[in-house]
C-alpha cells in the first residue's frame, strides 16, 4: 500500500463490511434484556458544530470507519485488515504484492481479531473509540492513552514521526513501567505467531487514525462551529459598544439565531465545492504519516556506538546534564529525583495565553506530568540504553520534554547522558549547589 491511493470500500456477505460479533458487554440489570451495542463516542469538536456540519462529519466516519459492531476497511489507511481484499484479489497489482497478502483468512479477519482482543482487554482503561475514557479510566494516573490526535509517547521514531509497529508490540508484549499499562506476555500461545498481539495493534493503529480522521475534519470545519458563532457574537457587541461609547451610529449585533442560519448557508455551498476533497486529503495525509513512520528513515539509529559508560562519560553527561544547553535539572532536579524548578510554575496552555490552573507540567491532553525520578532506574519508554538514547534524541511526544538531537547534541553527547542518567539509582545522591556552581569544566573539555 507504500504510497498507492485506494478508494473506499466495505466488506460485508457481498462487497466490503466487517461483520462485528456481539461485544459481549456485561450490564447491571435485571432479566434477559438485550444489551445495547457499543458506540464510538464522538470528539467535543464534532458535537459542538452547526447541525448540519456534524452530520456530515457523523455521515463520513460512519461510511469510512463504520460503528464497533460493524467495522469499515478502507483501503486508504494503510492497515493490515487480513486477507485480500476482494477489490484487489482480480488485479495484476495485487500479485505484485500492492495489496495485503493472503494470510489463511478471509478479508478483514485480522481487524475482527483485533476488536475482539481490544473489547475484552483494553477497552475498560482505553475506552471503545479509544479516547482514554474506559469505565476505569477516571481512577488511574497517570491517565490511559488516548489514541485520537494519532499520538503515542514512546516511539523509536523521529521527532515528527508517528508510532511503528515494533514500538507498539513492546508495548502490549511489556507493558508500561511505572503505570496502569501492564505486559501482556501471555495474551499469545507459544507457537501461535503473536497472532493476537499484532491483530490488536492492527485495531489500535485503525482506532487512531479514525480518532485523528475526525479530529483533523473538525478542524476543516472550525469556521462552522458554535465556537465561531460565539467569538463573532462577541467581536459584534465589542464593536457595537465602542461605537456607541463614542457616539457613532451602529447596527445592534446580530442574533445568534441568524448568525447560525448564515453559518448553514455557508457550509451547504462548502459542501458541494470543497468538502470531498477536504476528507480526501485528510486521508492522504493521515495515511502517508502512519506509512512513513515503518519506513527505516524515520527511525532513530545512533550514528556511533555507545560510548564507554566510565567515570569520564557520565562527568561529561552530568555536565551536560546540568548545562544551560539542555537544562535538564529544571524539570528533572539537580539530583535527577523529578523536582526540578519547573515543577512549581504555571505554564501556559499549547497555543494560548492562559495557564494552567494546576503548577507543574502537561502534556498535550491536559494532564499533569511528574517529571521522571531519575534515581528509581524506572524509564516508561523502555530501559535498553538506546531506548533512553531515543527519549534524548526525539523527546517524549506530546509531553514537555524536547527533543536534543541532531542540533542540541552531537550523538557522543547523547550517549554520555544517557552514561549518567542511568548511573544515577547506582550513586549516592550528593546535594547539589545549582547549575552554576556545578560544572567544573565545560563538557567539550570532559571529552578531550
Amino acid at each position: 500500500m507504500h504510497g498507492r491511493k485506494f478508494s473506499m470500500f466495505r466488506h460485508s456477505a457481498s462487497a466490503a463490511l466487517l461483520a462485528a460479533a456481539s461485544l459481549g458487554l456485561v450490564l447491571t440489570g435485571s432479566g434477559c434484556a438485550k444489551n445495547p451495542e457499543a458506540q464510538f463516542a464522538w470528539r467535543d469538536s464534532t458535537e459542538l458544530l452547526i447541525p448540519d456540519a456534524r452530520k456530515t462529519v457523523q455521515k463520513t466516519m460512519h461510511e469510512s470507519f463504520g460503528t464497533p459492531h460493524d467495522l469499515v476497511a478502507w483501503a486508504r489507511m494503510p492497515v493490515q485488515y487480513g486477507g485480500l481484499a476482494p477489490a484487489a484479489a482480480a488485479t495484476d497489482d495485487a500479485a505484485a504484492g500492492d495489496a495485503a497478502p493472503v494470510d489463511n483468512g478471509p478479508f478483514g479477519h485480522q481487524l475482527q481479531l483485533g476488536r475482539q482482543v481490544y473489547m475484552k482487554n483494553c477497552l475498560h482503561c482505553h475506552g471503545v473509540a479509544g479516547d482514554g475514557a474506559g469505565p476505569t479510566a477516571r481512577y488511574l494516573n497517570p491517565k490511559p492513552r488516548d489514541y485520537r490526535l494519532g499520538l503515542f509517547k514512546f516511539t523509536s521514531t523521529l521527532a515528527p514521526e508517528r508510532i511503528t509497529r515494533d514500538d507498539l508490540h513492546r508495548v502490549v508484549k511489556y507493558g508500561i513501567p511505572g503505570t496502569y499499562m501492564p505486559s501482556f506476555l501471555l495474551l499469545d500461545k507459544p507457537g501461535t505467531g503473536d497472532v493476537n498481539t499484532k491483530a490488536v495493534i492492527e485495531y489500535v493503529r485503525w482506532l487512531a487514525m479514525r480518532g485523528e480522521m475526525e479530529k483533523r475534519i473538525d478542524d476543516e470545519l472550525v469556521d462552522y462551529s458554535l465556537a465561531s458563532i460565539d467569538d463573532e457574537i462577541a467581536k459584534a457587541k465589542n464593536s457595537y459598544e465602542s461605537a456607541k461609547a463614542s457616539g457613532e451610529k451602529a447596527d445592534p449585533p446580530p442574533s445568534r439565531s441568524a448568525l447560525t442560519r448564515k453559518a448553514a448557508g455557508d457550509f451547504k455551498t462548502y459542501l458541494a465545492e470543497d468538502y470531498a476533497d477536504a476528507v480526501d486529503g485528510t486521508a492522504d495525509f493521515i495515511a502517508e504519516n502512519w506509512i512513513r513512520a515503518d519506513e527505516e528513515a524515520s527511525l532513530i539509529v545512533p550514528k556511533v556506538a555507545r560510548v564507554t559508560d566510565n567515570a569520564a562519560s557520565r562527568e561529561r553527561g552530568r555536565l551536560l546534564y546540568m548545562s544551560d544547553k539542555t537544562k535538564c535539572y529544571t524539570c528533572h532536579g539537580h539530583t535527577g529525583k523529578g523536582n526540578g524548578p519547573a515543577t512549581e510554575d504555571f505554564w501556559p496552555k499549547p497555543g494560548s495565553t492562559e495557564k494552567y490552573a494546576n503548577r507543574g507540567l502537561h502534556d498535550v491532553w491536559g494532564n499533569k506530568l511528574s517529571p521522571r525520578n531519575l534515581r528509581q532506574g524506572q524509564y516508561r519508554g523502555g530501559r535498553r540504553p538506546v531506548d533512553v538514547f531515543r527519549r534524548i534524541y526525539a523527546g517524549i511526544k506530546t509531553t514537555p520534554m524536547p527533543a536534543f538531537g541532531g542540533t542540541v547534541l552531537k550523538d557522543e553527547d547523547i550517549w554520555d547522558v544517557v552514561n549518567y542518567v542511568m548511573s544515577l539509582p547506582y550513586e549516592p545522591e550528593v546535594p547539589s549547589a545549582g547549575p552554576a556552581k556545578a560544572p567544573r569544566m565545560a563538557a567539550t573539555e570532559a571529552r578531550q
